[in-house]
This record gives structure tokens, C-alpha cells and sequence, in this order.
């Protein structure tokens, strides 16, 4: 036997249902992005250049956090099927700490906003001193060859910044353009690509516009072959252009949340009442 439910709470069950499909789907899609992120390691090493374990294993969080969510909406539709009112419970709980826990942070962004500008700054200047090159296989000269690549920048506020770096003044590297060799003061990885989303391995790089001008060996330096904003400005860049879709998402989470909670009381209340034992 079961309990028949009134017309309230049998809707909030199904639209609890409804809604934990959608949630476990978006769990199954940050697997998707963290395994992808893994796989990918060159989108995955510029995270290392933040000297931070936190950032530096976020594909890993992911990866977490889409298990949660899996096992948390599975929790919600087990309870709204089975009309257990324990399950419910613990899916309300959780739902609740999950909503607190974006309020916190998103509070504390906004309080430490200047710290974490400061923080970025100076991890992109510090790794800046232990680049090695372009041909380098270590962590932080991939990442940062990655990073100039793929954020189109060149330093941390500009390609200025490469002449008092550590690689340009104690190891004097020169770069070869048609047969001749002349001094570097900033890595090629910063100069405007073809097509910068090329597979990128070893010392194979993609191919760019123009690298006598970008290396300033023929004519004056352009924007058209040099990347000259800072990899910082063009990391708020790409942050400020998510902005919109990363605030979309946590206004959809904030409404699937307290929809989610809201189903879950009515159903429980009116699993309580025990409206007709069928």
C-alpha cells in the first residue's frame, strides 16, 4: 500500500523529478569538463602557473563536484519516487547547505576581490623568474608558452616585462630566422599565431603571422604580429566575457535550488497528511 497524494504535492513530485534529471545531467556534464580538461593537458598546466593546490587540481574538483551532484540529484529522485520522507529530508539539507555555501561564497569573492587580483599578479611574476624557454617541457614554461598561446598576451602586464626576466638576462637566448640567429627579449610563444587551437607537442608550434616582425627584426613591432597586452589584462578579458553566462548559471542554480527545496517540503507535507491510504 501507499499513500495517495493531493494534487499540491503529486505535482511537486513530479516537477522534483523533472528537476533532479536536469541537475544529474548537469553532474554528468562536469565530468565531461573535467575528464576533457585532463586529457588535454596544456589547457590544464597554465592553471599550474597560480601557484595554488586548490586551482592547480581544479579539473580534479570537478570531476568531484560532478559526483556530488550525481549522487545528490539520484538521493532527490529516490525520494520523490519512493515518497520516503527520510530522503527527502536529507536532500532538503543538503540543497540548503549547497544554497548557503554559494552565498558565502560569492560573499567572500566580492570581500577579497583585491587580494585575489594580488595574488594573480604575483604568481604570473614570480613563475615569470623559473621559465625556461620554448622548447622547455617543465611545468610552469609550458604553461606559460600555453597561457601566451592561447590567452593571445605576452608577460604579466606586457612583453616588456620578458627583458628583466631571469631567462632573458642569464641565458641570452636567441631565436633563427631564415638561417641567421638574433637576441630575444620575450619568447615567440608571444607572437600572433595562424592558428593558435594547434595541437601543440614538444617543440612543435603553431605557425606564426609573421615572426621576423613580431620578433621586431623587420620593421617596427605591430599588434598585428605581437601580442603586447599583459597575460593579467587579458585573463580578466576572457573572465569579464564569461561574465554574463557565468552569472546565468548561478542564477538558474540559485532558482533550481530554492524550486528544489520548496517541492521537497510540500511533498513531505503531504506525505505526512497520508491523504488516503490506497
Amino acid at each position: 500500500m501507499g499513500v495517495e497524494l493531493g494534487g499540491c504535492a503529486k505535482c511537486s513530485k513530479y516537477l522534483l523529478i523533472v528537476f533532479n534529471l536536469l541537475f544529474f545531467l548537469v553532474g554528468v556534464a562536469l565530468l565531461a569538463v573535467g575528464i576533457y580538461v585532463i586529457v588535454q593537458p596544456y589547457q590544464l598546466e597554465i592553471l599550474e602557473i597560480l601557484d595554488n593546490p586548490l586551482i592547480q587540481n581544479s579539473a580534479y574538483l570537478i570531476i568531484a563536484l560532478g559526483s556530488f551532484i550525481l549522487v545528490v540529484a539520484f538521493l532527490g529522485c529516490c525520494g520523490a519516487c519512493m515518497n520516503s520522507k527520510c530522503l527527502l529530508v536529507i536532500y532538503f539539507i543538503i540543497i540548503l547547505i549547497i544554497f548557503i555555501a554559494q552565498l558565502v561564497g560569492c560573499a567572500l569573492v566580492l570581500a577579497f576581490r583585491s587580494q585575489v587580483d594580488t595574488f594573480v599578479t604575483d604568481s604570473l611574476s614570480s613563475t615569470m623568474e623559473t621559465y625556461m624557454g620554448e622548447g622547455a617541457n617543465d611545468t610552469v614554461s609550458t604553461a606559460w608558452n600555453a597561457m601566451q598561446i592561447f590567452l593571445e598576451c605576452c608577460g604579466t602586464n606586457g612583453y616588456e616585462d620578458w627583458a628583466d626576466s631571469n631567462w632573458v638576462n642569464d641565458t641570452s637566448p636567441m631565436i633563427t630566422v631564415d638561417g641567421n640567429s638574433y637576441a630575444q627579449t620575450y619568447p615567440a610563444t608571444c607572437c600572433v599565431f595562424v592558428d593558435k587551437y594547434t595541437i601543440i607537442t614538444g617543440a612543435e608550434w603553431p605557425t606564426p603571422v609573421n615572426i621576423s616582425s613580431c620578433m621586431g627584426i623587420q620593421g617596427a613591432l605591430s599588434n598585428d604580429t605581437l601580442n603586447t597586452q599583459g597575460c593579467y589584462s587579458a585573463f580578466q578579458d576572457f573572465v569579464s566575457s564569461q561574465i554574463y553566462y557565468v552569472g546565468g548559471v548561478g542564477l538558474g542554480l540559485i532558482i533550481f535550488e530554492l524550486l528544489s527545496m520548496a517541492f521537497a517540503i510540500i511533498l513531505c507535507r503531504g506525505i505526512s497528511k497520508g491523504e488516503d491510504v490506497v
